[in-house]
């Protein structure tokens, strides 16, 4: 048997002293390479997937998915195939703790474990279906996916699904938005003729650069200038409540569906941006969120949002978002769609997009939603004035 070495939660930075255990990518008895991603920990600021820092076998995990690692506590063990001492890596992360430091329950050593295909895993873990707990109809009992879909498999019993991760974040930041913030809401629906023949403009000129070109950085430009006619929408309350805090800077978080949940990375200083920048910059802040390469830095200072929740499945029209807490208004987005207008006394099908915000009515009446709402949907009405 090799030397056991126990590697802890490292610093993540950013005074972060927690994680979530999201997901574990090896598990006991797998192999590891140095520097083979074995773990998934989320923070309030990103989700990071940390990396063995020398090879050898994992042994154990301290944590299931859905608990809190905490920081220099240990995280899993990796014995390795010498018996000869091996330097800990920078930063340190294989020092035991003292015998009197708090462990983390261990996981369940227990070893049973029910032969199956990965995609019957799957299959199995999208229904709810603990398959550890079944005994197959193929050899030795292995799980088919004709087991998993059988009626006795898919009954309509009860189960519960831990929440964790981003869906956990989640649920926690509505909750504290819901509980602080009195919400109202307001919807205004504009021409976007013009946009849309605009879009097409920039879309065709990029697309000999392989850039995607959509409607939101139009859309981030035009909330931007909106800010700075009607600056108390990228506000916020002080901590005691008894002043409005002016941010200068326009940090405009975007809602992002990636394969782990919804993220809200957030395009810094837009209001120094001009079109063709933001284009840009919103395109790459796009993909770093959904190849999960976000830096901590990207997901914290928002003073605004935009939800675009009409790319979602079919795409909807209207919406009440909630409020990225401790801000003071959020913008949602439904799908560009054609409708008959009258126009010169004449029926005549133009793109029309919907607007719906919602505003903190502490700060935000109703009177001043209409007037920001109102400006905003001029500015993309007539869009020659982003450029």
């Amino acid at each position: 048997m090799g030397k056991i070495f126990t590697v802890t939660m490292p610093d993540i930075g950013e005074g972060v002293v927690e994680g979530e255990v999201i997901e574990w990518l090896k598990q006991p008895n797998d192999l590891l390479l140095q520097d083979e991603p074995v773990v998934v920990v989320m923070t309030d600021k990103a989700t990071v997937e940390l990396p063995a820092p020398y090879p050898g076998k994992l042994a154990k995990q301290y944590y299931k998915p859905g608990q809190m690692a905490k920081k220099d506590l240990p995280l899993y063990d990796i014995e390795t195939a010498s018996t000869e001492e091996i330097a800990p890596p920078l930063p340190p992360q294989t020092a035991k703790p003292t015998p009197q430091s708090p462990k983390p329950p261990p996981i369940s050593t227990s070893s049973h474990k029910t032969l199956s295909t990965p995609p019957v895993r799957k299959l199995a873990k999208d229904l709810g279906i603990d398959i550890n707990q079944m005994t197959g109809s193929g050899p030795e009992g292995r799980v088919t996916e004709s087991d998993l879909l059988s009626p006795t498999s898919t009954s309509s019993a009860d189960h519960t699904e831990p929440l964790i991760g981003i869906r956990a974040l989640m649920a926690k930041r509505m909750a504290e938005s819901k509980a602080n913030i009195p919400h109202f809401s307001y919807f205004e629906q504009f021409d976007a003729t013009r946009l849309v023949q605009l879009r097409h403009s920039f879309k065709e000129t990029a697309s000999t650069q392989n850039i995607s070109v959509t409607f939101m950085p139009f859309i981030i430009k035009a909330l931007s200038l909106c800010i700075t006619k009607y600056p108390i929408i990228n506000s916020s309350l002080t901590s005691d409540k008894s002043s409005i805090l002016y941010h200068h800077a326009h940090n405009i978080g975007i809602a992002i569906t990636t394969p782990k949940g919804l993220i809200v990375p957030v395009l810094k200083n837009v209001q120094v941006m001009n079109l063709q920048t933001l284009i840009l910059a919103y395109e790459d802040l796009k993909q770093k969120a959904t190849s999960n390469s976000l830096q901590n830095s990207d997901m914290k200072d928002g003073t605004i949002t935009i939800s675009n929740f009409g790319v979602l499945g079919g795409g909807g029209l209207w919406a009440t978002p909630i409020i990225n807490f401790p801000e003071v208004a959020i913008l949602g987005v439904g799908r560009i769609h054609k409708e008959l207008t009258i126009r010169n006394n004449e029926v005549t099908p133009r793109d029309v997009l919907n607007l719906s915000w919602s505003f903190d009515h502490r700060i935000i009446d109703g009177d001043l939603a209409s007037a920001v709402s109102h400006y905003l949907c001029g500015l993309l009405q007539n869009p020659a004035s982003l450029l």
